[in-house]
């Protein structure tokens, strides 16, 4: 089970420590308020290691994907159809 807040904590340290770039920032702040507002997102992120966030965070910033709720939502549902396999 992934836990956001702790995920969070470690992203903030690691961007303020110049570690990762700022994209991480935005990409963490767009999760923890998909974590709120979508029930898919809480399930999925609830169900998975915290592995699983990172990539889905990286995989964000790859894309410049931070603000696109619609891109987030395409990679959840893509991630429950190969877990449900």
């Amino acid at each position: 089970m992934a836990n956001i807040q702790h995920i969070a904590a470690r992203i903030f340290r690691h961007v303020d420590a110049g570690h990762l770039p700022t994209g991480y920032t935005l990409t963490m702040g767009a999760l923890i308020d998909a974590y709120d507002d979508d029930p898919d997102f809480h399930e999925w992120a609830d169900a998975v290691p915290g592995s699983a966030v990172e990539k889905l965070m990286a995989c964000m910033v790859r894309h410049g994907a931070w603000d696109n709720q619609e891109w987030l939502r395409e990679y959840i549902q893509e991630a429950l159809k190969e877990s449900a396999a």
